[in-house]
């Protein structure tokens, strides 16, 4: 998806219908010569992309003077011969400064790109986290009604995540406070998902549909969010629970 915008994205940039200047540009040496064969780009760097178009609009091996760049941008279709002179005419007859102009001019288009892409992918992220939540019945409020009402299973978990913890501790194989503390989790026995005919996964009648939606859509707002939030957010309440960060290194100058 990554790919198929950035290719999206420059042939707007370029008012480039045919994709004739765009295929141009994405098969330059300069870019398909970082890629496996066949492969479209995911990424490119603004000064890539300016010495890619200008390659295409006057060929390196023929001299890239300024006049020679204003040459091969005339010959342009029309929208995008009048876009790149545009930005030759800015630069006042200096190369340098028209590749810069060139650099800026994308560098601007890709952060617009960049938000629509990452509003596309929370959707495309959220779509999947309520699908997956509910074919395995991740129902938070479910979860949670059962270790609230069942004290027996909730002290076994406990007692599971302490004794990993205490273990690793011992055998010295935990120096990470917030590594120690998702091991641990990781290692107890959490009450099972998944649909059943008969006990807490059965499948709900009546009013209860409302806490099962509730339940899978709590279930679907934590995975759509993404791990980096959840890890971020538990290495702060980690250091909340212990010391807090460390004090900074006396042997280290002081910053200014």
């Amino acid at each position: 998806m990554r790919a198929k915008t950035l290719e999206d994205a420059i042939r707007n940039m370029l008012a480039d219908p045919n994709n004739t200047i765009t295929n141009e540009i994405l098969q330059n040496h300069l870019i398909a010569g970082m890629l496996p064969q066949g492969q479209k780009p995911s990424y490119i760097s603004s000064r890539n992309f300016a010495l890619s178009l200008f390659d295409v609009i006057a060929p390196a091996q023929q001299g890239q003077s300024f006049a020679a760049l204003k040459a091969g941008a005339s010959k342009l279709p029309e929208k995008m011969q009048k876009t790149v002179l545009g930005l030759l005419e800015s630069a006042q007859g200096d190369v340098n400064i028209a590749r810069q102009t060139v650099e800026h001019w994308y560098d601007d288009a890709m952060e617009r790109v960049s938000g629509v892409y990452k509003r596309r992918a929370q959707i495309y992220i959220a779509v999947i986290g309520l699908v997956l939540c509910s074919a395995l019945n991740a129902d938070t409020v479910m979860i949670a009604r059962e270790l609230w009402g069942d004290q027996a299973l909730r002290t076994a978990i406990v007692a599971q995540a302490q004794e990993s913890a205490t273990k690793a501790q011992a055998s010295g194989a935990c120096s990470d406070a917030l590594k120690c503390a998702t091991d641990s989790i990781r290692a107890a026995e959490v009450p099972p998902i998944g649909w059943a005919h008969d006990g807490v996964r059965n499948v709900p009648a009546g009013w209860e549909w409302l806490w099962k939606i509730l339940g899978i859509l709590i279930s679907s707002v934590a995975v759509a969010m993404g791990a980096p939030f959840w890890f971020g957010l538990l290495n702060k309440l980690v250091n909340l629970r212990l010391t807090g960060n460390p004090p900074p290194d006396s042997r280290q100058p002081a910053a200014n």
